[in-house]
């Protein structure tokens, strides 16, 4: 594992350079929505969004619009369904639940965690038919947690070149029973007990779910938000890729991802594992610290 950290040198030039507004095409696949940002690079990048969030969020659309438009790759960034159909296929240019806000609390939250990975098969599949031979998998915050399972799983596809985790590190489960109880006054672990013994599809009565404040959501997505799951750490997935360069990227004020390097410690002598530390930058990587980002993934992609 190598850790790095860069300091950000802010020179005339680079205050100079504003990204123009990105021509990506929207993309209805398998009943799926997405957008590509098209150029002539022969390695493509999945760039996935965070917690129900959406694929215009700043952070993913920056990064797609440098990667495609100054460097020359091209770019799928998915729009994860949450199991909505305001979020599916052709629905979402015209749903008020779709862009209208950056957290999708106004839907039925019947989507489990482990949805994402099969959505990320879907749209690396669909690069391989448009007959892209080396794709690398990204993501942001949970989005980078869910690649990381993901590539878990399919890090012996031939095709997938490389692995890309931006502010994503562990998934504590104290954390998570503390915070629940901060905010809510009951205790996480009775409520999964209770739940699990409801039908998945059966709504629960909770006063909060990840975000949102008075939720309509069932016992199995709540379940799957909430049980202790190991897959649910970047560094229990990374662990067990092989032969797979992957590269983390932190913020050095990052709050909600706070010392990524710490997540990783015990990785130390995994080669195929390098870490970046951008310094100043906050979880959301603005303004210039997107940039950084984006030349760290270029590095990734020249050197496979």
């Amino acid at each position: 594992m190598k850790i790095l950290k860069l300091v950000p040198f802010l020179c005339l030039a680079a205050l100079l350079n504003v990204t123009s507004v990105s021509a990506q095409t929207v993309i209805s696949h398998k009943g799926l929505a997405g957008d590509f940002y098209k150029a002539d690079g022969e390695v493509a990048v999945v760039l996935l969004h965070g917690t129900l969030a959406h694929n215009r969020m700043e952070i993913i659309k920056t990064l797609a619009t440098l990667l495609s438009e100054d460097y020359g790759y091209p770019v799928l960034t998915p729009n994860l369904s949450l199991n909505d159909k305001n979020r599916m296929g052709d629905n979402i240019q015209t749903s008020t639940k779709s862009y209208a806000t950056l957290t999708a609390c106004d839907i039925d939250h019947t989507h489990k965690y482990e949805d994402a990975l099969t959505e990320l098969g879907v749209w690396v599949e669909y690069l391989k038919e448009e007959g892209f031979k080396k794709i690398i998998v990204a993501g942001h915050s949970r989005g980078g947690r869910q690649v990381s399972a993901f590539l878990a799983k399919h890090f012996s596809d031939p095709a997938i070149a490389g692995g890309v985790l931006i502010a994503s590190g562990l998934s504590r489960n104290e954390r998570n029973i503390e915070n629940y109880r901060k905010d809510t006054g009951l205790d996480l672990r009775k409520l999964l007990s209770k739940f699990s013994k409801l039908p998945d599809t059966e709504y629960v009565n909770v006063p909060k779910f990840i975000y949102c404040e008075k939720p309509r959501v069932t016992a199995g997505a709540f379940i799957s938000e909430y049980t202790d799951n190991p897959s649910h750490s970047a560094p229990y997935n990374v662990a067990k890729i092989q032969n797979m360069p992957i590269l983390v990227i932190g913020g050095s004020e990052d709050k909600v991802v706070p010392n990524i390097e710490a997540d990783f410690e015990t990785m130390s002598g995994q080669s195929n594992l390098r870490i970046e530390i951008i310094e100043g930058a906050d979880h959301f990587f603005r303004d210039l610290y997107a940039d950084d980002a984006a030349t760290m993934i270029i590095d990734l992609i020249e050197s496979i």
